[in-house]
């Protein structure tokens, strides 16, 4: 029996509700990608000498005529002026903007433009939501290549070059605006929160890397577990904004259609676990670019089975709201095709069961960390993996005989802190 429980709906935002600054955003990479020597126009962007990873990127377009039909018919199909001249045109100047992120870090754009933290998105984002771009970013040879992309881009992400946005400089992450947002978020200051190896933000408090940084770890006592005897307590696996509590989940479901449907069968992948989670609740918790964003157990018990699901990075539900930030809207339809990784974790506790952990890396996220195995054994907190490079989503999944009931403060887009307790069994 479901026991009191609500269901509860809140949409995240990866990106802001303002036009405008995805088109000073985009403009200004256009602006970059035209300033260059022999690229005065349009039409010689070809004269760029783009990465081996983007001039894969442009071949494999050209050379399959499905895919090349959608990176065509995709900027077509976008919901715009025909003036409009803050876009990218076509795939040959979107290899061009591509091209020159990967060099760049993600930036923090200020109180109303956070779209620097997932600065692919923030260009594909007009496409996602096109039946080309559907059909485009669900392609697996289309989904090989971003990981392709992903995987050079790291290498600039985890080097020191990419610090040079861990300053107090303009839309840099350590200036007086972003130290302060981070502030008004967690309510203590950035050193006063986060393990630093240094204590000066010009010496980018220590961090080795934009990654080092995007994983950043809470100084000892700032996140711990409370209650931590109670068996019958079920902590928050991530520093995240409840999405949806979604009660009576089917093995099957129509995931691609508007309403918090999970296909739990197509969320595991098929796994051979699956039968024993139908009719059961599903927990989903958005992160944002401000987030923590390392995992830690919900339960005392021991790891069953873990592995990764490649799937896709840009996918989206197809819906007709003129706001970009289509995949925000799609959380839920995420759960079902894109990147993932699942821990089963076989609870201490009778009364809770069987559960899984489901970390679903989307748009820049090229990587879902894994660091337990099977036979670990886990205690409420301990540590479990975590993304890197952008925004994600995550569910605590629970089988229908366990009795869930919810805390008072879980409600609509309020951040719960990781380890915090979330749901509780009652005896």
């Amino acid at each position: 029996m479901f026991s009191h429980m609500l269901v509860l709906n809140h949409i995240g935002v990866w990106i802001v509700h303002q036009p405008s600054v995805l088109d000073d955003w985009t403009h200004n990479q256009l602006s970059v990608l035209y300033a260059q020597p022999d690229c005065g126009t349009h039409e010689s962007t070809q004269n760029v000498q783009f990465a081996p990873v983007i001039q894969e990127f442009q071949q494999l377009i050209e050379s399959d005529p499905e895919i090349f039909m959608c990176f065509n018919k995709m900027f077509n199909e976008v919901r715009r002026p025909k003036d409009d001249l803050d876009h990218v045109k076509d795939y040959k100047e979107l290899m061009g903007v591509l091209n020159q992120i990967l060099d760049q870090a993600p930036q923090f754009g200020g109180v109303n433009n956070l779209v620097m933290g997932v600065p692919i998105y923030a260009v594909l984002a007009p496409f996602c939501n096109t039946p080309s771009g559907y059909t485009a970013f669900t392609n697996p040879k289309v989904n090989a290549h971003f990981h392709k992309f992903f995987d050079v881009w790291t290498r600039f992400l985890v080097s020191p070059a990419s610090r040079y946005v861990l300053t107090t400089g303009q839309k840099c992450w350590f200036s007086h605006e972003a130290l302060d947002i981070m502030a008004q978020r967690l309510g203590s200051s950035f050193y006063d929160t986060w393990i630093c190896r240094d204590d000066d933000p010009e010496k980018h408090y220590g961090f080795t890397s934009w990654d080092d940084f995007f994983t950043r770890q809470f100084r000892p006592g700032m996140r711990d577990v409370v209650a931590p005897e109670n068996p019958n307590l079920i902590t928050s696996a991530c520093e995240a904004s409840v999405h949806v509590i979604q009660p009576n989940v089917q093995a099957l479901d129509t995931f691609w259609i508007k309403g918090h449907s999970y296909s739990l069968s197509h969320m595991f992948n098929h796994d051979p676990l699956t039968p024993q989670f139908v009719g059961g609740t599903v927990y989903q918790g958005i992160l944002s670019s401000l987030d923590y964003h390392r995992w830690h157990s919900p339960v005392d018990g021991v790891v069953k089975k873990a592995y990764l699901i490649p799937g896709t990075y840009y996918a989206a539900r197809l819906d007709s709201d003129p706001d970009p930030d289509v995949v925000s809207r799609s959380q839920d339809f995420v759960t079902a095709v894109a990147t993932r990784a699942l821990i089963f974790i076989e609870s201490d506790n009778p009364a809770i069961g069987l559960m899984c952990f489901v970390a679903v890396g989307l748009g820049e996220v090229s990587t879902c960390e894994i660091t337990v195995k099977v036979g670990a054994r886990l205690k409420k907190g301990d540590h479990m993996g975590a993304f890197h490079f952008g925004g994600s989503t995550h569910c605590l999944v629970f089988c229908p005989q366990t009795h869930l009931r919810v805390f008072p403060h879980v409600v609509p887009g309020a951040l719960q802190k990781v380890n915090s307790n979330i749901l509780y069994i009652e005896n």
